[in-house]
Formats: C-alpha cells, structure tokens, sequence
C-alpha cells in the first residue's frame, strides 16, 4: 500500500510527463502544419517521399444526426445506456 506521500510523488510523475506530452503535442501540430503548407504550395494532396505517404484530402462522411433523432424521439428507442468508470486526479485547494 502506498503512502500519501508516495501518492502525491505519483500524481507529481503524472503532471510532470503530461505537460511534457503537451509540449510534443504543440511540436507535432506544429511539423503537421508544414507539411499541410507544403502540400498547399505543391497544390497537391498527397506525396510519396519513397518512405513516407502524406495525405491532405478533403473527404466525405456521414454522421448520425442526433438532434433531428432527438426530436424526433428515435434517440430514446435506439439509444443504450453505458456504464464506464472513471480514473481522475484533481488538485486540492489548501488555501481553503
């Protein structure tokens, strides 16, 4: 079992690598965006490098709309509920 103190060090852990994964977050956005630069100045939607396929295509999907299915009262006949559970960590305010 697990101290408080040994806790808090993992929460400490926790918070230290997702700021780190938020900053390679922003980096990785950032090298996408020039790539997506390059393909709009190429005026091309994708290129084959040899190693690498890069895409950037506009394309079509459809989506379920569940305001109109709403109401419409669909929504409750089809809908299902689902049970999850959820794993969280908040910062406690000791000023208080």
């Amino acid at each position: 079992m697990m101290t408080n103190t040994q806790i808090d060090a993992k929460v400490t852990a926790i918070e230290i690598l997702e700021a780190q994964i938020k900053e390679l977050k922003a980096l990785a956005d950032a090298a996408r965006s020039d790539l997506k630069a390059e393909l709009d100045e190429r005026k091309v939607d994708s290129v084959d490098t040899g190693i690498h396929r890069v895409f950037y295509e506009a394309y079509t999907k459809k989506v379920v709309d569940t305001k109109a299915l709403k109401e419409s009262g669909l929504y409750d006949k089809y809908s299902k509920e689902q049970t999850n559970i959820m794993f969280k960590i908040t910062s406690v305010n000791t000023d208080k």
